[in-house]
């Protein structure tokens, strides 16, 4: 008797990004990166997707100038930036700019004192998309997005109101 083991392929991050990219299927990409971010470009150039690319140390000013995406890619970004100025600039996009975003963070390329702690992207309502070591180095993917951020609980419907033929009818 012999049994086959499934073997799943090591997913790359480019191959993680590559695929939040197909499942949003964005119209309008907004990268904010010290360095161009290649799978960005590429997606975007195969899907008829309109790219626009901040690459500046302090990108506040730039955004003033940037109209409402469908996506916004942070990458090799945050490792320069405290954690408040990184807290801003997300807090920006998703306040202003667009209701989902992927942030691409290395710990290890921030200094100590600029490190977030792995808690800092969930306390923003960030989820962990994956987490990539190889070679000494590391890689981790948060995504958010507005529709999903906040998951249903069962007990918030009509069957457990006090009144149930009230529901959705009254604003307190």
């Amino acid at each position: 008797m012999t049994t086959a083991i499934a073997s799943k392929a090591i997913e790359t991050p480019q191959e993680k990004l590559a695929a939040i990219l197909d499942s949003h299927q964005p119209k309008s990409l907004l990268t904010i990166s010290l360095n161009p971010v290649p799978v960005a470009d590429h997606w975007c150039q195969d899907h008829d997707c309109e790219l626009i690319h901040i690459q500046e140390q302090n990108p506040f000013q730039a955004l003033e100038q940037v109209r409402r995406v469908d996506l916004a890619v942070i990458a090799d970004q945050l490792e320069y930036m405290s954690q408040r100025d990184g807290e801003s600039l997300i807090g920006l996009l998703r306040n202003l700019h667009t209701d989902s975003l992927v942030a691409v963070y290395q710990p290890h390329l921030a200094p100590e004192k600029l490190r977030w702690p792995h808690n800092g992207f969930l306390a923003l309502g960030c989820r962990e998309e994956g987490h990539f070591a190889q070679e000494g180095r590391e890689l981790d993917i948060y995504s958010y997005d507005l529709d999903d951020y906040n998951f249903r609980r069962n007990w918030n419907n009509p069957r457990f109101w006090a009144n149930p033929q009230n529901w959705g009818k009254y604003w307190w």
